[in-house]
């Protein structure tokens, strides 16, 4: 009787850890098909990645890409709404995926974190007050205040003029304080300024010059080699076919993608 509870006992082990064994293999190196793939994005920075004002779903240049991406790796996508600041700490701790919020690819992040193949090329540009006659451009913002999200790519840029800066939750409350010279200017990409700045009330404008260009692209965390390669394939893809054109021209009215 012992025997045979010893020969139960050690079968049903074996099975369980068989299966164990399979889940492993059916999950290595990437998401699954069919499954989950969760997507940081911020929610509040149009007309990458916002809410629609009548219906309060996430939508966006990115979050087209990214869900279009999504679907031909046969996967749902579920976008997590994050501030900036927390954008990478949250990929840190596994809360999601990847990110997709224009995120730019630079050595120091290049060190940290995998990118996917870039899906934007744009730059940066200066942004005022629309009475100040003093700064034309990156050039003139030493010794300025520069309202700014804390961890973003035009903190570093504003920071290397010799700016001082002034954190934000987002554009928005940049923008709301130099309206009101609460700030000497803030920095975005141009693309933002092109579509969304215009649209606006703000007594603001852009002077000077973009002062870099950049790429930008989904970002992972290290070793995530798998779905990074499956995403640059469907990338590659919607390259190919028109797909991410077609994207892009519906929001900027030409091809940001290369």
């Amino acid at each position: 009787m012992k025997k045979w509870l010893f020969m139960l006992l050690t079968a049903v082990l074996l099975t369980g850890a068989l299966a164990a064994c399979g889940t492993s293999e059916k999950k290595e190196g990437g998401k699954e098909k069919g499954g989950v793939l969760t997507i940081g994005t911020e929610a509040t920075y149009p007309p990458f990645s916002y809410r629609d004002k009548k219906t309060n779903e996430i939508t966006g240049y990115d979050v087209e890409v990214a869900k279009e991406v999504a679907k031909r790796l046969d996967m749902k996508a579920k976008f997590v709404p994050t501030e900036w600041k927390n954008m990478f700490t949250s990929l840190d701790s596994k809360r999601f995926d990847m990110v997709a919020n224009q995120v730019t690819i630079t050595d120091e992040r290049k060190g940290q974190y995998d990118f996917s193949t870039p899906y934007t090329v744009s730059g940066g540009k200066v942004i005022v007050n629309k009475k100040n006659k003093d700064i034309k451009g990156i050039e003139d913002l030493k010794g300025k205040t520069v309202g700014t999200t804390q961890g973003s790519n035009y903190a570093a840029e504003a920071e290397k003029a010799g700016a001082d800066l002034k954190f934000y939750k987002g554009i928005a409350q940049v923008l709301t304080d130099l309206n009101v010279n609460r700030v000497d200017a803030a920095m975005n990409d141009e693309l933002f300024i092109l579509t969304e700045l215009k649209k606006t009330d703000y007594k603001v404008k852009a002077v000077g010059e973009p002062f870099n260009e950049n790429e930008m692209a989904f970002a992972f965390l290290k070793g995530n080699k798998d779905l990074v390669k499956k995403v640059d394939k469907a990338l590659a893809e919607m390259k190919e076919d028109g797909t991410l054109e077609k994207i892009s021209k519906k929001y900027f009215g030409e091809n940001v993608s290369e």
